[in-house]
Order: C-alpha cells, then structure tokens, then sequence
C-alpha cells in the first residue's frame, strides 16, 4: 500500500533479518481484497472498477500509517553518496542526512502535509513554506515538495484511464497543483492490484514529463513491503532522457525508529 511506499519515498513490518531487494512481489490476498478483487475478506475499504480522484485520494490518506520503524541507507545523485536514516511512525517520517547539518521531518495529513528542517537535533524545526518547497534537497533531484507528495491531494484531479508499467495494471491520473509548484501537473500510476503509486510525472506547461519518480525493488520480510530503491530523474523536456538522476536506497531496517 501507499504507506509502503511513501516510507521511503522517500526514499514504505520488520524483521531482525532481511531478505535481499528484489523486484516487486506479487499481490497478496489481503490487498486484493482491499481492491475488491479478493475472496469478500473484510480487510479495507472495497476499491470501485475505476475509482475517481477523490475516492483514490480518501483510500491512500486513509491507508497511510506507517510502522515505527529505522531505515538506513543513502541518497545518490552523480558521484555524491549521502549516507542517510529514515524514521517512521505513524504519520511522520523523519530524514536524517549524516553527512551535512540537515534534518527533515513530514508530518502526513490529507488536508496538508506540514514540512519542516532543522541543522540538527538540539536546534528548532522551522515550517518549509511557499516558494522553498520547490527548492532542491541537499543539492540532489528532490525538492521538499516531493516529500510531502502533496499532488495526491490536488483537488482539481482526473481519471484519465488505464496503463501497464512494470507488468502491472493501472489506473492513470492527472492533477493540476492550486499553490505554487515546479509543475504543472503531475501524471500518477496507481497500481490496481497493490493499490500503490508505481509511478509519478512531474509535467511542464507543455505537458512534457519533467521529473520522473519510479520504485525499482523492494524489501520483503514477514508481513511487510519496504521500498528498496526510489529513482528521481530529471528529463531532458519532450524526451525520456535523463539529464540527472538521483536514487534513494534502503539496506537496513530495524524495529523502533526512536520517535
């Protein structure tokens, strides 16, 4: 679900040993029930055949709960590695870069998403607002407003029909941002049988992919999907060429993330 994914988006339970990442696993049960394509187990809300934004919207804000949980891995855009700690809980979820004075913490909700940084532990967080949510994370292909994932809440949203990405089934949407934004609009893959974003178009004006977020692999372990690697590309406009790339990788995850 989203908040396997959104776990490490930013970069989404556990185990004291994992298995290695590996390409997405099939759909269990559970999910397919939660999508109601699965046997009548009462385990979500039942999905429509095609679901309108808003009742997308409703499902994955009221599906994101995240475990208490401690990532470790590292953000790599070129030749900068940035060793990094995520933690998660609940609706928060807390970046720590290891390698420079910068701490970034989210606090989920579908009327907003609130974002703030700090230096380090012992100083105040402050509220990342406006025109800074569209600036870049520690100089890669992130921008804070990424990490809010607010254009699933855009509310000027549409079904726009289906897609296959990654041998999988989707539903496609499209919304358009009410704030400013370093988009135009941003296109969205939902995954039919997983009910998770598979992936997500940053778009110009022109309607041209910008910024591409896709999820390679995944952890599995017990009864838990993390997100093993988030690839964040900027495109060269009209193309599928990538004229930066940054990747997200998660290698370890333990139970207690200390929030």
């Amino acid at each position: 679900m989203l908040r396997q994914a959104v776990c490490v988006i930013l970069a989404g339970t556990l185990v004291e040993s994992m298995s290695p990442a590996q390409d997405l696993p099939r759909p269990s049960p559970r999910l397919k029930a939660a999508a109601g394509k699965g046997t009548g187990e009462s385990s979500g809300p039942a999905i429509p055949e095609n679901p309108t934004p808003r009742q997308m919207q409703n499902f994955l804000w009221r599906t994101l709960v995240m475990k208490d949980l401690l990532l470790r891995g590292r953000v790599q855009s070129g030749e900068k590695k940035i060793p990094m700690v995520v933690r998660t809980r609940d609706r928060l979820i807390q970046f720590e870069f290891q390698d420079r004075p910068l701490q970034i913490r989210v606090r989920f909700a579908p009327e907003g998403s609130l974002i703030q940084k700090r230096a380090k532990s012992d100083t105040e967080w402050q509220v990342v607002t406006g025109q800074e949510k569209t600036k870049q994370v520690a100089g890669t292909d992130l921008a804070y407003e990424d990490l809010g994932i607010d254009f699933l809440r855009w509310p000027d949203a549409k079904l726009t029909g289906d897609d296959n990405v990654m041998m999988l089934d989707c539903w496609v949407y499209e919304a358009n941002p009410p704030v400013e934004s370093n988009y135009a609009k941003v296109r969205y893959w939902i995954s039919k049988s997983y009910l998770t974003m598979i992936r997500a178009d940053g778009l110009n004006s022109r309607g041209q992919p910008i910024k591409r977020f896709t999820f390679n692999s995944v952890i599995e372990a017990e009864d838990t999907v993390v997100i093993g690697e988030m690839k964040v590309a900027q495109l060269t406009p009209g193309t599928d060429v990538s004229a930066s790339r940054t990747f997200v990788q998660i290698e370890t995850v333990e139970k207690g993330s200390g929030l």
